[in-house]
């Protein structure tokens, strides 16, 4: 598959920004605490802030032959709650456009049983967002997947739980979303990017 040209978030390129130091509180493999100080395009004195250090994620819309979407019925632990998604993970390397396409196969094939289809199969970069902005900087990139084939069952990794997948049109999600049944940040995003677009 031709790996499709998309940007790469750099923190710090908007002009005027500078983190002039930080101390790391807490740190492990999930989730880090950090206690930085920042100068901004309109304060020149050191601005305190705690940032919660994420890694970057991938969110995509699998797309069907017939134009269905794929979603996932995921279990999430801190909001005891079980959520219709977009299937996503977090990237586990250095963020490249090779460790995202690489994330977003993986995931894929992981949380629904899908792989793009081998001959028309192509990814659609739809840009990123910020889904909690005000106290981390975690990121995640959006893109569409079309066609996809299901070549298996779900395999989640040993921390997740999928109880369901559903392939749904661009209506009934639309349904979803007003009865407030999609709830989470990552696909509503998703979906306000590809509705922005006209993509079905």
């Amino acid at each position: 598959m031709q790996i499709p040209e998309f940007e790469i978030y750099k923190p710090g390129a908007e002009a005027g920004w500078h983190k002039t130091r930080s101390e790391v509180l807490f740190d492990n493999r999930h989730v880090g605490v950090e206690k930085a100080f920042f100068k901004t395009p309109n304060r020149q004195t050191e601005v305190p802030w705690m940032v919660v250090k994420r890694k970057a994620a991938v969110a995509i819309a699998p797309v069907l032959e017939d134009g269905r979407l794929v979603m996932v019925h995921q279990e999430r632990l801190p909001v005891m709650q079980t959520l219709w998604e977009f299937p996503a993970g977090q990237i586990d390397s250095e963020v490249t456009r090779e460790s995202i396409i690489h994330t977003i196969q993986n995931e894929l094939r992981e949380e629904c049983g899908c792989a793009l289809h081998p001959d028309l199969g192509t990814l659609q970069s739809l840009g990123w967002f910020f889904p909690s902005q005000g106290f981390t900087d975690e990121i995640v990139y959006l893109f569409t997947a079309k066609p996809v084939c299901v070549v298996s069952r779900p395999e989640p990794d040993g921390s997740e739980h999928i109880s369901d997948v559903r392939f749904v049109s661009a209506g009934e999600l639309r349904g979803m979303i007003a009865a407030n049944a999609i709830t989470n940040a990552l696909t509503l995003a998703l979906y306000a990017r590809i509705a922005a677009q006209g993509l079905p």
